[in-house]
């Protein structure tokens, strides 16, 4: 007998580690599986951040802000009055919950990726999305280099999600942006792929040995504050298995053996004296006009020429390309 949580259109099952929205398995990472089981199984009371903390990182010492990362995700995806927050204490699940005994078979497939649903269109890059597929068809460590805000992340993911099919064991992101102690490197990728630690043993031997017959991507977001660990992690998978593969995003490369480098380019920006037709083609004035009209729905480009029309269409090219990066 098992029991099982339902509110709204979502199922929870956490003997299983299912969460399931209109009888289909929802992706959701292993520290936001665990952080919504604990407020689930105790709303009928506020729990304090410290023993949400206890609960889902046992035996570590993290930052705050893990747990707020991992919040913020919730609510995105069960919708933001999902998860009540009393300032300075703690949080509460504020959604009606029932509770049965014994739970129906689950029919769903189980998921087999974590990756973040997208809510803005990918605009552009095609050359560098073909580019990278076929770096990481060919080589087990491909890593995407460039300055803060220049897009790797939504290229990395965009990569993903387009050969998803191609590895049967997953594709699976971790998000390494939100931690800073080098030493929750290996811990943070354990608890994505679900991998308990066993006593006495090395994570990262526990860790090799679960991926050795395994045939699947990790996705590494935001490595250049934790180099040294990503590099030492990534080096002992390379060399323990070999049905892996490793996508990484970085200012920085890890610089081990077998890494291909792909450096990211900005989104290119026409010359503002271009005639109207050839500017709003271009990559980053598309990426702007697109973002704009999400804000202002009747936004247009028009045939206006002129001194200050160019100096705003310059600005326009810069703008588009520093948000697109990020947001493309």
């Amino acid at each position: 007998m098992t029991t099982v949580y339902r509110f709204g259109r979502f199922k929870l099952s956490p003997a299983t580690r299912h969460l399931l929205i209109d009888n289909q398995a929802v992706p959701l990472g292993a520290r936001a599986f665990d952080v919504l089981t604990a407020l689930i199984e105790r709303r009928e009371r506020l729990v304090s951040k410290n023993e949400l903390l206890d609960l889902v990182w046992p035996g570590l010492v993290v930052e705050e802000n893990n747990l707020q990362v991992q919040i913020s995700a919730l609510r995105k995806l069960l919708g933001q009055d999902a998860i009540a927050t009393v300032t300075g204490l703690g949080y509460r699940f504020a959604l009606e919950t029932e509770q049965d005994v014994a739970e129906p078979p689950i029919l769903a497939a189980v998921p087999t990726n974590n990756l973040p649903q997208q809510i803005t269109s990918f605009i552009g890059r095609e050359r560098e999305l073909a580019e990278v597929k076929q770096l990481l068809a060919q080589n087990r460590l491909v890593t995407l280099t460039g300055v803060g805000g220049i897009g790797k992340t939504r290229l990395s993911l965009q990569v993903a999600a387009a050969v998803r099919n191609t590895y049967p064991d997953g594709v699976w992101l971790v998000e390494f942006g939100p931690i800073s102690d080098q030493s929750l490197v290996l811990t943070s990728v354990a608890q994505v792929l679900g991998i308990k630690e066993a006593p006495g043993v090395p994570l990262t031997q526990t860790l090799c040995s679960y991926l050795k017959s395994r045939h699947l991507l990790m996705v590494f977001d935001s490595c250049e504050h934790l180099t040294d660990a990503c590099a030492t992690l990534a080096d002992a998978l390379m060399r323990a298995t070999h049905n892996i593969r490793i996508l990484v995003s970085s200012q920085n490369p890890l610089q081990i053996g077998g890494e291909q480098r792909f450096p990211s380019p900005p989104l290119s920006v026409p010359d503002p004296d271009a005639d109207p037709d050839r500017l709003v083609r271009s990559d980053a004035v598309r990426l702007f006009v697109e973002r704009a009209r999400s804000q202002k729905p009747d936004f247009v480009v028009t045939e206006r020429r002129g001194t200050n029309c160019r100096r705003d269409l310059r600005s326009a090219g810069r703008h588009s390309t520093r948000v697109g990066i990020g947001g493309s």
